[in-house]
């Protein structure tokens, strides 16, 4: 007797699709979550940048600031004039360019 339908053995080609098919999967999903990783890690590195910058900012104040209050004290010490003759040039006396011909 025979039987009207043969037992159906997956061929190796089938198994071998449904292998790439499960590995790709896995591999897109593996790389997908790696991306959402890279993308959280830039943000919190440009977060990190953006606060350095702004301390950097808030130092470089501080250093003007000293040196304003250094320069001031520097200007009332002994030996420094705030009021000083003006010194202006005059063409009184011909120059050797300009001689009296």
């Amino acid at each position: 007797m025979k039987k009207s339908r043969e037992i159906i053995k997956p061929s190796n080609v089938t198994l071998v699709c449904i292998g790439l098919l499960v590995a790709n999967v896995v591999l897109y999903l593996y790389f997908l979550n790696m991306s959402v990783v890279q993308v959280v890690m830039r943000t919190e590195h440009v977060q990190q940048q953006n606060s350095l910058n702004t301390e950097i900012a808030l130092l470089e104040s501080k250093f003007i600031q000293a040196q304003h209050k250094v320069a001031s004290r520097l200007s009332t010490l002994e030996g420094y004039d705030t009021e000083t003759e003006k010194i202006f040039v005059s063409r009184e006396q011909a120059s050797l360019v300009l001689g009296s011909n």
